[in-house]
């Protein structure tokens, strides 16, 4: 599949970005999906249009996630975690270097190193994992998890916004 290249970053490109990351996690086999949701506006759209995938959500802050909605989340199964309440060392450096491929590419590779932290996967499973810009998700890629990131893969970029 060819990577898709969006014209803005942001939340209107989310319905496309998830449904670019179901169509290669059916392709691949993959059964994970790994996102970041600050509001949870991004997990919420997963749910509809990515069915049969376990999801893992990773947000900012306990405070601008809905409680109740944390709780239908695992009560399904899936998993959620915020990055304020995770020890994870992400180097400058390195945040900077997958900045210039998309704000969404750092914040994919930094949700995977923490579900992988947390035991949620397996060092080394493709998983599809989504970023964004902002608000709502416009990176989507297949990543190889791993606890450190000095240690990710990422396999393949499904899609990104343009950096203008």
């Amino acid at each position: 599949m060819e990577t898709t290249y969006f014209d803005k970053t942001g939340k209107e490109n989310t319905e496309e970005t998830l449904k670019l990351a179901k169509q290669v996690a059916d392709q691949k086999g993959i059964k994970d999906l790994v996102l970041a949701s600050t509001s949870s506006y991004t997990a919420k759209k997963a749910i509809e249009i990515c069915p049969g995938l376990k999801l893992t959500v990773v947000g900012i802050g306990r405070s601008t996630f809905p409680a109740e909605f944390i709780e239908s989340l695992e009560k399904d199964g899936n998993k959620v975690y915020f990055s304020d309440e995770e020890e994870y060392d992400y180097p400058k450096d390195m945040q900077r270097a997958f900045r210039r491929f998309s704000q969404g590419t750092k914040v994919a590779v930094e949700v995977v190193v923490i579900a992988t932290k947390k035991n949620t996967l397996e060092t080394g499973k493709e998983v599809i994992a989504i970023g964004g810009t902002h608000e709502g998700a416009d990176t989507a890629l297949v990543i190889k998890a791993a606890e450190d990131f000095n240690e990710v893969v990422i396999e393949e970029i499904i899609c990104k916004p343009h950096q203008i």
